[in-house]
């Protein structure tokens, strides 16, 4: 009911447009306003065959060249119709047929042309937005159906990984398995009610870092030789949560709990400069050999994070890997805003 009111809106505008523009022509208005009124179907007709028949069955199905061919056969069939109107028009007025002048003729035919035809390209135009508007929509449903999902994993693998370590404490006997499984509850406590939103502030994400690395050195005691000092502006910049703690997590994981050493280390460095961040993470390597099943599931939180970047900062990101022989490293650097 809304479209129709509103096309016949539009069509009232066209006709006060054509009397108005003509009235100076004219010394009887009512007689310009019937013609106007009369002449009105030469118009209209064309105009919602092509704009709600052949644009869609043709244009937008790909048969370009049966569309336009169709278009002009309906241009020689406006010819034709407008010719035998404006005769029956006039024989009806006057009671005899009248020849009209043939640049009237021509005027005419080249005003309803150009009148059917903006109306036509209004309508593509139109049904363009809208298909556009539709793709944006399902790439965006598509974006955060993966989102939801890569979010969906961090969770239970984050937590896979951190009760092997406190198994590995029970194991021991460790005196720090009390206070593991408190901190460990902290950080699900974190996760779970702070990281639901889009965004978190910058600090948070650092908080939860810190939170991490403190239940690492809990296993790992004097072993582990770790540096992390951030620097970062008054200006509390968001982040997309548990977007750099991947990063952490796969150091001690797959670097740090598989050396052999007695001495391992991790060094993680955070600057912000202006609205670029640069997060690098440097670990011991692996000295031990490992078996198909752990290569199988080895960087399953670094692959995540990788795909929830180019999801969330496409074009805004470096992201770049250095493995020698006995230190990994990563480094990102994020455009934030």
């Amino acid at each position: 009911m809304k479209r129709i009111l509103l096309h016949i809106l539009l069509w009232s505008a066209y006709v006060a447009v054509e009397f108005v523009a003509n009235l100076p022509h004219y010394r009887n208005a009512s007689e310009l306003l019937r013609q106007t009124i009369f002449f009105l179907p030469v118009i209209a007709l064309p105009f919602y065959f092509v704009a709600y028949f052949l644009v869609p069955r043709l244009l937008w199905r790909g048969k370009k060249m049966l569309f336009w061919l169709s278009c002009v056969i309906v241009f020689l069939t406006v010819m034709i119709f407008r010719l035998q109107w404006e005769s029956f028009y006039w024989s009806l007025q006057e009671g005899e047929r009248i020849r009209m002048p043939l640049s009237k003729i021509s005027k005419n035919l080249f005003r309803d042309y150009a009148v059917i035809a903006l109306g036509v390209c209004l309508k593509i135009i139109r049904d363009w937005d809208k298909k556009d508007r539709l793709t944006v929509q399902l790439v965006e449903e598509k974006r955060d159906a993966e989102l939801q999902f890569l979010r969906a994993q961090i969770h239970p693998h984050f937590l896979f990984n951190t009760l092997n370590n406190l198994y590995g404490l029970a194991l021991k006997k460790s005196p720090h398995t009390p206070d593991s499984i408190l901190k460990l509850s902290g950080l699900l406590d974190f996760i779970l009610y702070e990281c639901n939103a889009e965004k978190i502030p910058l600090r948070k994400e650092i908080e939860l870092i810190r939170h991490y690395i403190e239940l690492e050195r809990l296993r790992f005691g004097e072993r582990l030789a770790l540096t992390f000092e951030p620097k970062t502006p008054q200006e509390d910049l968001l982040i997309a949560p548990l977007l750099l703690l991947p990063f952490v997590e796969n150091a001690f994981k797959h670097g740090a709990a598989n050396t052999l050493s007695d001495q391992v280390f991790v060094k993680i460095d955070l600057i912000v400069e202006g609205k670029t961040l640069f997060f690098q993470v440097e670990n011991s390597k692996s000295n031990r050999p490992t078996n198909g099943a752990e290569n199988g599931h080895k960087g399953i939180g670094l692959r995540n994070v990788e795909k929830r970047l180019a999801l969330l900062y496409p074009g805004r990101y470096e992201l770049e890997k250095v493995e020698g022989e006995e230190v990994f490293l990563i480094a990102l650097k994020l455009q934030l805003q």
